[in-house]
């Protein structure tokens, strides 16, 4: 299992595996449970492949975190006293620690233990690998924007507008809008005198 298969959904306890689509979301697998269920287009599904975590120096995407969690060894649970597990996640990860709510920790350290035995940490390493590349060839391409950018760019001719003609004005007085709404009657109402 993969990263790129694994959700979570808002409202919903629990990670689920991504096991089909159908014409209005996803059909999902409660890891642990296997429950199936559908999502809708309302549901807030996050791709854990996409989640990052922040540390000091940049942001840290999920699987360096959970390969780094892994390397550690013992890694403590959501139960654990907040502060011992606040203090792990700063010397493993560098985590930054003013950016990074509790319930955030919980969360992270809960998904790490659900998937720690299901989930294939030798993908998780050809993920990061991938990753260098990638970031190398964009700068290569980046360089060769701005090369680009240096160069005149040509510009379309714009076609003269043909002149609009103007609208006929009305030369005849508009009847007087009723003033109860448009389908109150044309009498006024009138208190009496006392």
């Amino acid at each position: 299992m993969e990263l790129k298969d694994i959700v979570a959904i808002a409202g919903q306890s629990g990670l689920h595996k991504i096991v089909g689509r159908s014409k209005n979301g996803l059909i999902v697998e409660t890891i642990g449970t296997g429950r199936r269920f559908s999502t809708s287009f309302q549901d807030k599904v996050s791709v854990l492949e996409d989640i990052s975590i922040y540390t000091v120096e940049e942001d840290l995407r999920l699987n360096k975190v959970f390969l780094k969690l892994k390397d550690a060894g013992e890694v403590p649970t959501a139960k654990d006293e907040m502060k011992k597990s606040r203090e792990f996640l700063i010397a493993t990860i560098q985590l930054d620690s003013e950016r990074v709510y509790d319930n955030d920790i919980k969360k992270l350290l809960n998904w790490y233990h659900w998937l720690k035995d299901v989930l294939d940490f030798s993908k998780l390493n050809e993920e990061e690998t991938a990753e260098t590349p990638a970031e190398s060839s964009d700068a290569v391409e980046a360089s060769a924007e701005t090369s680009e950018e240096a160069k005149p760019k040509k510009t379309a001719a714009k076609k003269a507008a043909a002149p609009k003609k103007a609208a006929a004005v009305k030369t005849a007085a508009a009847p007087k809008a009723n003033s109860k709404g448009a389908g109150g009657s044309k009498t006024t109402y009138r208190p009496k005198s006392v």
